[in-house]
């Protein structure tokens, strides 16, 4: 009988390299079956286990990457993966070593090196990733506030605001609130509402400009059943916008100047515009909520110079220009101006350019800006690829980091991803209220004065009607017709 020659070891480097890969296979040809089968058998438990419970729910897996405690805890668990890979491919290389010893020099040290980096690379990412994701929901989204009450404001034309017992306002009086308990267990964002109606800013900024002026202001509002959306957009110059009754800043009851400015007047006057959103967003969040007749449960504010890097990291954005766009000197964010012509046709912009869409209005007016600026938005939400998304991660996070505020809570935003595959963006409700349907009169500096009493109307027949019956009722097109 001819004997068999003797089974020949991978060099300890290979069993190592193979257990880095996935744990247990450097055991396994290292002829430790029963050794590598352990290693193996815990690695495919966590691994199904995982991908298991995200077939299963992956909108519930998705919401743990919006919990702080969740992120936190996802540190500790990336070391013990770490851990338990590095133990594997040491104990790999020891079992090799034991029956060929591995050979020194170069080689081996290159080799050992390219292991390490098996190791630690995916971790390293994981942790920076991991790391980005709690820096940005903790900055930009606010802790749950308690529920406040201040006394009305009152004043008589021209005079300064006063409390309702008659006496100027002060920062001791503003500071004088009702704390209301809460519970435990967080109500939905829209509970109680129908809608949940959120208020977004858009503040042109740049170089050689002060203050906030919101040059974009939309409602977005949702139905959290049917899914159904509503985007009302306002002018920025509509002035007379009425304001609840017990501000009392003006004897209008309205802000006589345009709307844009409110933001940065409230800004200034914070004695007049307490709330813990912030004077500018609550002063913006009470006027177009009065002016709509629905409440503002939430607000974003986006600098639209940060707006630029956001699209850029997510790849661009497609959009459908309908009509020519022509400015001689359009002004860029760094202070300089260009001549902006771009013909009617499909194109894919970057972030300038998306941002020179959603601006200009040297060849149109306020009111083609908007619709722009709605079709812009449906594009973008439309269009996310979760590939350039992932890539270009960490530069969106910085860019929303610096140019987004909210008041949105950070408990609530799983309430928010709910959302998100409920959504009709076939049927969305798209109102602008410009003149001349939406004109009430102008004022002796020929700004538009709003029809309160027609926006409330048509806002209610929006709010009580399914998308594609309101449509039809008001005589609209939907939102993804209107932008080609």
């Amino acid at each position: 009988m001819t004997a068999q020659p003797p089974r020949r070891t991978p060099s300890p480097i290979l069993a190592a390299a193979l257990s880095a890969l996935f744990p247990g296979a450097g055991q396994l040809v290292a002829g430790r079956r029963r050794r590598g089968l352990a290693f193996a058998a815990v690695t495919a438990v966590v691994i199904v286990a995982g991908l298991a419970a995200l077939v299963r729910d992956p909108l519930g897996a998705v919401k743990l990457a919006f919990d702080e405690g969740v992120l936190l805890a996802l540190h500790g668990v990336n070391l013990v993966a770490l851990g338990w890979r590095s133990l594997a491919a040491f104990d790999a290389y020891r079992m090799a070593a034991e029956q060929r010893p591995a050979t020194g020099g170069a080689w081996a040290v290159t080799a050992l090196a390219g292991i390490a980096i098996v190791l630690l690379a995916p971790h390293a990412a994981f942790g920076y990733y991991d790391y980005v994701q709690y820096e940005l929901i903790t900055t930009v989204f606010v802790a749950e506030q308690p529920t406040t009450t201040t006394p009305p404001v009152t004043t008589t034309a021209g005079g300064p605001p006063t409390t309702a017992g008659g006496g100027p306002v002060t920062s001791a009086a503003v500071a004088t609130t009702t704390t209301v308990a809460t519970t435990t267990t967080l109500p939905k964002l829209w509970e109680g509402q129908d809608r949940l109606n959120v208020l977004l800013l858009g503040s042109d900024s740049g170089i050689g400009r002060t203050g906030v002026r919101t040059d974009t202001m939309v409602v977005v509002s949702i139905d959290p059943i049917s899914g159904d959306i509503a985007v009302f957009g306002l002018p920025r110059n509509l002035a007379g916008v009425p304001l609840p009754p017990d501000v009392g800043i003006w004897s209008c009851d309205c802000f006589p100047s345009i709307l844009n400015e409110l933001y940065g007047y409230g800004e200034t006057h914070p004695e007049a515009f307490p709330g813990p959103a912030g004077p500018g967003p609550t002063a913006m969040k009470l006027a177009i909520g009065e002016l709509l007749g629905i409440p503002m449960h939430y607000y974003a504010l986006v600098a639209l110079d940060g707006f630029v890097d956001i699209v850029d990291a997510l790849g661009g954005v497609t959009i459908t220009v309908t009509e020519r766009l022509y400015d001689p000197a359009y002004p860029n964010e760094d202070g300089t101006t260009s001549l902006i012509d771009i013909a009617p046709g499909e194109y894919h912009f970057d972030g300038h350019e998306a941002l020179v869409y959603a601006r200009t209005r040297y060849a149109s007016d306020d009111y083609d800006r908007m619709a722009r600026q709605r079709c812009l938005i449906e594009g973008l939400a439309e269009q996310i690829d979760p590939i350039a998304l992932l890539r270009g991660f960490p530069r969106v996070a910085e860019a929303i980091k610096r140019s987004v505020a909210t008041d949105i809570p950070l408990d609530r935003l799983p309430d928010l991803l709910e959302l998100v595959p409920l959504v009709n963006t076939e049927e969305t409700v798209a109102i602008g209220f410009v003149p001349p349907t939406y004109l009430a009169g102008r004022t002796g500096q020929g700004y538009p004065t709003p029809d309160i009493d027609l926006i409330r109307e048509h806002v209610a027949i929006v709010m009580g009607h399914p998308a594609a019956e309101a449509i039809a009722l008001l005589g609209l097109e939907p939102l993804s017709a209107a932008c080609g």
